[in-house]
């Protein structure tokens, strides 16, 4: 059975973040969507789950943009997180840049700016990486739920 599981920060790192994210903007609509299909082609495929490449069209823009952040390099985007509610949301690194410390920096950003007490993430079980960064960073799994 494939799963994912709901984690909530239960014990809170002493590290601050190092980068700075702006809010999304339009003009990042292209790049955007090629960085977050390739975040998570890979694993939509392993886990047999269409279509492969999330966004297939404009509608994915059309609510829920403005609690997304980019992490930029000369107009490139490096990475983004969403914070919606109590929620840290579609952490993603392009691939690109992965395994240099990026994704790192981005949940440190996103706990020093998420607006509220209790704070949870969702992962997929077969995220090994991800799993690894969240429970190294004051995450605890608190439910598994199949998908």
């Amino acid at each position: 059975m494939r799963v994912a599981y709901k984690m909530e920060y239960k014990y809170p790192v002493d590290e601050r973040s190092s980068i700075e994210l702006v809010p999304y903007s339009t003009e990042y609509k292209n790049k955007y969507k090629q960085v977050y299909n390739d975040c998570y082609h890979v694993m939509r495929v392993k886990l047999d789950k269409k279509p492969y490449d999330f966004i297939q069209d404009d509608t994915f823009f059309h609510t829920g943009m403005e609690s997304v952040y980019l992490l930029l390099d000369n107009g490139e985007i490096i990475g983004s997180v969403a914070l919606r509610g109590e929620e840290i949301d579609d952490l993603i690194v392009n691939p690109r840049f992965q395994g240099k410390g990026y994704g790192k920096q981005l949940l440190l950003w996103a706990l020093e700016h998420i607006n509220t007490e209790r704070i949870i993430l969702h992962v997929a079980e077969w995220n090994k990486r991800a799993l690894n960064l969240y429970t190294k960073n004051g995450f605890e799994i608190v439910e598994t739920i199949p998908i």
